[in-house]
């Protein structure tokens, strides 16, 4: 069973909706431990001097921000202990927006929020925000940090975002490999092409053909090794030929998502065999 990570209530006007928050992704990783080939042993670390190289006590270790090369302004928990924001449990709704006019670049961590012990007001908000086609903006703290979130209405649930801060976000200005584009020609031929390309491949969006086939194969490679079976390792990918005739390149490929698609549409037409009868 999930378990809640946050409770609290959500401040709608005058009225107080008690929450739950869940997480609505769960990160799929593999991760290694670094050991000893010598015994199977764990690697551990140990916080050194960079000065010295001699292992520094815990009880002499404080905590610096670095405001010029080597040199450094020493901070005390107490000192940052005001600034602190304090765990209120609400979520402080202060306005609606539309969705369209939140920069998907913003949007960080989801979560699904559930009802608390009184559901009415949670499915009343919910149907009102669906209706009105609104996201609701608020602030909330967890774990002594403050979040602003976006949340939004789906099917009768809601769903909430954490978003980046603006100053958090980086300016495309501010990156030199997007300078210039507006100056590039392309013919009408070649957008034409381009968007019949994106027209063969549309499509709706479907999550579940998309999968981490690297930590597929990776697992897959963990368990024959602790199951002591061998492996064939899979020959490397061919080297992608360079594109050297756009055109050229934009019409194979549009013939060649067409010829994909007239697959897919076969096959599904494609009458399921009958099992044979015992």
């Amino acid at each position: 069973m999930a378990r809640p990570v946050w409770n609290g209530t959500i401040s709608f006007g005058l009225v107080a909706i008690p929450v739950k928050l869940y997480h609505a992704v769960r990160k799929q990783n593999i991760s290694f431990n670094q050991l000893d080939d010598r015994t199977m042993a764990r690697i551990r670390y140990q916080k050194v001097s960079a000065l010295d190289g001699e292992v520094v006590p815990d009880d002499h270790i404080v905590k610096g921000y670095e405001v010029a090369k080597d040199r450094y302004v020493v901070v005390d928990p107490d000192e940052l202990e005001p600034f602190v924001p304090a765990a209120t449990k609400t979520v402080d709704l202060e306005e609606f927006v539309d969705l369209e006019e939140i920069d998907p670049v913003y949007f960080d961590t989801a979560y699904y929020v559930a009802p608390g012990s009184n559901p009415k007001p949670y499915v009343l908000l919910a149907q009102a925000m669906e209706a009105a086609g609104k996201v609701a903006i608020g602030r909330f703290v967890m774990r002594n940090k403050q979040y602003t979130a976006a949340i939004r209405a789906e099917e009768g649930r809601l769903v909430m975002s954490t978003l980046a801060y603006a100053d958090e976000v980086v300016d495309p200005a501010t990156i030199e490999d997007l300078d210039g584009l507006d100056e590039i020609e392309v013919t009408k031929k070649e957008i034409a092409m381009a968007e019949s390309l994106v027209d063969s491949l549309t499509a709706a969006f479907e999550p579940d053909k998309y999968r981490d086939e690297y930590r597929e194969q990776v697992r897959e490679l963990i368990d024959m090794k602790a199951d002591g079976q061998e492996f064939t390792l899979p020959d490397a990918p061919a080297e992608q030929p360079k594109v050297v005739d756009l055109m050229a390149a934009l019409e194979a490929s549009v013939a060649k998502a067409k010829e994909a698609r007239g697959a897919d549409a076969a096959a599904k037409k494609r009458p399921a065999r009958k099992k044979k009868s015992a």
